[in-house]
């Protein structure tokens, strides 16, 4: 009768012997995949990182071509000024062409 007990004891403590083991073994799965989460969370934030300096860059790109037709318009504007004030001068001379002629 002890002995039934001690036998009955023994092949509980067997069973939650293997049951822990598996618990462990299961617990060691979750755990590296955790590890995984966390691995691919790092490259993630390392892909966003670089994705924001790219957008930055592309930012600055552009203030810079704006900055660029700025001052493009800028020239375009000075340029037409200045072919105004020739045409100008040219009809002046052409008047006084005229009148040298008309002497």
């Amino acid at each position: 009768m002890v002995a039934d007990e001690v036998w009955s004891s023994r092949r509980r403590l067997l069973t939650r012997a293997a049951e822990l083991f598996t618990i462990e073994q299961d617990m060691k799965a979750v755990n590296a995949g955790a590890q995984e989460i966390v691995d691919n969370s790092a490259q993630i934030a390392a892909a966003l990182d670089q994705a924001r300096k790219g957008v930055e860059q592309i930012a600055t790109a552009a203030q810079e071509a704006a900055s660029a037709s700025e001052e493009a318009a800028a020239a375009a504007r000075q340029q037409a000024a200045g072919a105004g004030e020739l045409e100008r001068a040219i009809e002046e001379i052409a008047a006084m062409a005229d009148e040298l002629q008309q002497l």
